[in-house]
């Protein structure tokens, strides 16, 4: 991975998010869904980068499942020209499930069902996300793929919430943003920005 990688993988997710936060997204009826607050900008976080890149070197479509993280993965099967086609494609291609996402906007949960039709989506959706890491690996020719495989790990303390997002307004100054405490506004894009630091204030604490 490189910086001009990253923040090409960054952006292409906080985009989304954003249209999210200012309700520019439409459904599989092709209804818009409702704009949100406190949905979160993204942070790349160079640490996770390493626990997606040893994922990624496996060359496996499989999720290891590690405890703490959303995980998303994406492999080509055709010939590139450079890495950035990689890393646009993947979130584009899982963003693109939006359009058969059964979700309900009234109550904006992520059912089993609607995992099971848009989860890859989701998981570039939840709200209260705040970091990202990619790992990116060329692998050799299997049943399934002989090309990248891109892989990314989202870095969340609330993945058991069912609720996708809050209905509301993008925020557009500091006090709108009160999930995480001495959370910031961009009102360029409508995100929250969390502390490095930050802990989920909804999250039960460890035994």
């Amino acid at each position: 991975m490189t910086d001009p990688l990253r923040l090409t993988i960054l952006r292409a997710h906080n985009n989304y998010r954003s249209q999210l936060a200012k309700g520019l997204v439409t459904d599989v009826t092709n209804k818009t869904l409702p704009a949100g607050k406190n949905i979160y900008k993204l942070v790349y976080n160079l640490t996770i980068e390493k626990v997606a890149q040893a994922t990624a070197n496996m060359c496996k479509m499989e999720h290891p499942g590690t405890v703490g993280y959303g995980e998303n993965l994406w492999a080509n099967s055709w010939a590139m020209d450079n890495l950035t086609e990689a890393v646009i494609g993947a979130p584009l291609s899982w963003w693109s499930e939006k359009d058969q996402c059964p979700i309900n906007a009234s109550k904006l949960h992520v059912t089993p069902q609607v995992f099971d039709k848009c989860g890859h989506m989701t998981t570039v959706a939840w709200s209260h996300i705040t970091q990202i890491g990619c790992g990116i690996q060329l692998c050799p020719a299997q049943d399934w793929c002989s090309g990248w495989v891109c892989l990314l790990k989202y870095r969340t303390d609330d993945s058991a919430n069912t609720l996708l997002y809050a209905r509301g307004n993008p925020c557009s100054k500091d006090s709108d943003c009160d999930y995480y405490a001495n959370s910031k506004c961009d009102t360029n894009c409508g995100l929250c920005k969390a502390p490095l630091n930050a802990v989920d204030p909804h999250k039960p604490p460890k035994n």
